[in-house]
């Protein structure tokens, strides 16, 4: 199997930390279209391999690729995210004081600097796409 037939391509992954490796000798692939999920007990190294990933950990050996272009180790954090690369963690994150709409609305995809979000303006396309995810989700009637 090649990088060019998945989505994401970890190859011979190894990470150490003051000599303890928490990933040693790492191979994942995924196809496009795939779910995975990744399951073991504490100090397995998912939370490491998850941080390679986006960039939050540095350094190691191995390969990393997302896409048949994209090469992990040579992008800032910021820019793998930029990428299409994100992370969900454990706990959702939600703004009690907010609607659900507005919370959807916080969460789309797009330009986050100052003056883009200080002049912000839904377009009728982004009022859709909430729209749909909340019929998706069950709170059309909560938004």
């Amino acid at each position: 199997m090649s990088a060019h037939d998945n989505r994401l391509y970890l190859e011979n992954l190894t990470v150490s930390f003051d000599g303890f490796k928490a990933l040693n000798d790492l191979t994942l692939y995924v196809e496009p279209g795939e779910l995975l999920c990744i399951i073991g007990p504490n100090g397995a190294g998912k939370t490491t391999m998850m941080d390679v990933i986006t960039g939050k950990t540095r350094g190691g050996f191995g390969h990393r690729l997302f896409g048949s272009e994209v090469n992990l180790l040579q992008m800032s954090e910021a820019e793998i995210v930029a990428s299409g690369i994100g992370r969900k963690f454990q706990k959702p994150t939600v703004f009690e004081q907010l609607t659900v709409f507005e919370n959807l609305e916080l969460a789309l995809a797009g330009d986050r600097s100052f003056l883009k979000t200080l002049r912000a303006r839904i377009s009728t396309l982004q009022r859709q796409r909430i729209d749909e995810v909340l019929q998706i989700i069950g709170l059309a009637e909560a938004a």
